[in-house]
């Protein structure tokens, strides 16, 4: 059986494929646009998997679509709502589109009101019919599931958790009317909702319109607030509390939309250092998601977590969620915002066998000869390496940067080593290269990559999110060894969003490392995605070729072919 899920979010719709046991292929569209969280009908990453696959639309015999009255009809009824929707979003002008967009968004009911059993029993009737007219190859009587947004969200995150039974916790900015939603996960039965709380008392909208408000890219740039916080005293900003419990409910007290970032602009950064307001809202933000969990945790006595939804990009939420007590272990869904609902709606559909997930590497591959092809079309000097992976270790222990480019892209928004670009940890000088070559902003800490038999002696805790480590998600305090030795991927506050890499995971990029531990005494790796800065990770061998020769990197390891900077 060929399942096809698809999400046609508003922000990083995307498409996966699976065959009931397996997932064969997901990537999102920002991909293919090169326009980071690309939404809409991802009609691009729906051509990939089908052509990675070898499959048509006639072999498929089911769809899942995530979503709803999540994004609104007119949209998936008109695309080209999508291409103006993105416009206003990323423009940080105070326009009169905003304002009216904000009034719709939080004025109108159906923004902050999960669909009822009516208004499932017309969506379920209608959406199938418009999602047809996208897929006109797909054979007569081949079902079209709809998928609510969040459901998608906790059956993403537990049926890929490896757990039996769980408590899976999604949160984001808003989605079919709601925002945050605590489910039971059981391996057999599948996903039980428990709780919810409506988008207008977001945790996500809150963050969101703090994002736009220091003049970052709302739904794209807050993990730049987590960054900033660590630099700030949350205790300095004197605000009253803006989310509070009444009864079974938490309730938002601030002001919404275009409101909540002129009050952020005018009151918060008009009062406090940025990094203080930064540190104070990813305070609220930590508090409220712990006391939702801790209450849950007891209630269902279930103690192991799979988390999803946008909100749980945040990694230092994520570390303060293993580090919770009562909390036997975390996963954290590898692509866990909107961008994973694809798999999500499959998962919510009995289209996925319940497993531990393996690895993410699940977009497009190429063959030697195309990534040759590439380096040759550039006009690069390069060698084909019959040990790939100690040659690179060779120049990291030289002290180089290297780009790596091998293998299926990774499905998610985080580079595990596959699109990376790798250097020495332990220059503490290395960030500020990086950083000006790539063009990114100088306080927003580096990732280290690390053998996962190795994890013990770097970071504490390590088996209480062992899993969600593999994919980059979460982050650990440090112990001293790793403060010592590797300052380039240790944060001002001690902590690092380690990434544990098993050898049966990714073979080549573990023997990179461990070949780097046999050169240097230890197989810590500072590890960035490959992309410059404003630009999604690369794809295609030509765009890892044209990134390479942008940011001025040392070498470039592509598959077998190690290419050296053109002098």
């Amino acid at each position: 059986m060929l399942i096809l899920g698809l999400s046609e979010d508003l922000f990083d719709a995307g498409a996966s494929l699976t065959d009931g046991e397996r997932v064969l292929f997901a990537a999102n569209e920002e991909r293919y646009t090169r326009r980071k969280n690309e939404g809409g009908f991802p009609r691009r990453s729906l051509e990939a998997a089908l052509r990675e696959t070898g499959a048509t639309l006639a072999d498929v015999d089911r769809v899942c679509v995530s979503g709803l009255m999540t994004p609104p009809l007119p949209v998936r009824l008109f695309p080209k709502l999508h291409d103006w929707i993105y416009a206003i979003k990323r423009d940080k002008r105070e326009t009169l589109l905003r304002r009216v967009m904000d009034g719709v968004t939080f004025l109108t009911p159906l923004s902050h009101t999960a669909p009822d059993a009516a208004s499932r029993g017309w969506v379920g009737r209608l959406l199938p019919a418009v999602m047809r007219r996208r897929l006109p190859g797909l054979r007569p009587g081949v079902p079209v599931e709809m998928v609510d947004h969040h459901e998608g969200h906790a059956a993403g995150a537990g049926f890929l958790s490896g757990y039996d039974r769980a408590l899976c916790v999604t949160a984001d900015g808003m989605g079919d009317g709601l925002s945050l939603t605590v489910s039971r996960f059981d391996a057999e039965t599948g996903v039980e909702r428990l709780w919810a709380v409506p988008s207008r008392d977001s945790f996500g909208l809150f963050f969101e319109a703090l994002t736009e408000a220091f003049g970052f890219v709302p739904c794209r740039d807050e993990g730049k607030l987590t960054g900033l916080a660590a630099l700030g005293d949350p205790a300095r900003v004197r605000e009253p509390e803006l989310f509070r419990m009444d009864g079974e409910s938490i309730v938002y007290t601030g002001p919404h939309g275009r409101q909540g970032v002129v009050w952020a602009k005018e009151t918060l950064l008009g009062k406090y250092p940025r990094e203080d307001v930064a540190a104070w809202a990813q305070d609220i933000l930590e508090r409220a998601v712990l006391d939702v969990t801790r209450r849950w945790v007891q209630r269902t006595g279930l103690t192991r977590l799979a988390v999803a939804g946008g909100v749980f990009a945040n990694v230092k939420l994520n570390q303060r969620l293993h580090e919770l007590e009562g909390v036997e272990t975390v996963f954290v869904y590898p692509n866990m915002g909107d961008g994973g609902l694809s798999l999500g709606a499959i998962a919510s559909r009995g289209g996925l066998k319940p497993q531990r997930v393996r690895d993410v590497f699940l977009g497009d591959g190429y063959s030697d000869a195309q990534l040759e092809q590439a380096l040759r079309g550039a006009g690069l000097s390069y060698e084909r390496r019959d040990d790939i992976g100690g040659a690179v270790a060779e120049r990291l222990a030289e002290g180089a940067l290297v780009a790596r480019f091998d293998g299926r892209m990774e499905w998610g928004p985080r580079a595990l080593g596959n699109r990376s670009i790798l250097a020495p940890a332990c220059d503490a000088k290395v960030p500020d290269r990086l950083n000006e070559l790539l063009r990114r902003s100088d306080f927003m800490p580096f990732a280290p990559a690390l053998p996962e038999e190795d994890a013990d002696l770097y970071v504490a805790r390590a088996d209480a999110a062992r899993h969600a480590a593999e994919f980059m998600t979460v982050c650990f305090n440090c112990t001293p060894l790793m403060a010592e030795r590797y300052p380039s991927v240790v944060h001002v506050d001690g902590t690092a969003r380690s990434q544990f890499v098993r050898a049966d995971a990714n073979p080549g990029f573990h023997r990179i490392l461990a070949r780097y531990r046999e050169l240097t005494g230890g197989g810590v790796v500072l590890n960035t995605s490959f992309n410059m800065h404003e630009e999604p990770i690369v794809r295609t061998p030509e765009e890892g070729v044209d990134t390479f020769v942008r940011a001025g990197l040392d070498w470039f390891a592509m598959g077998p072919f190690l290419a050296r900077r053109k002098t």
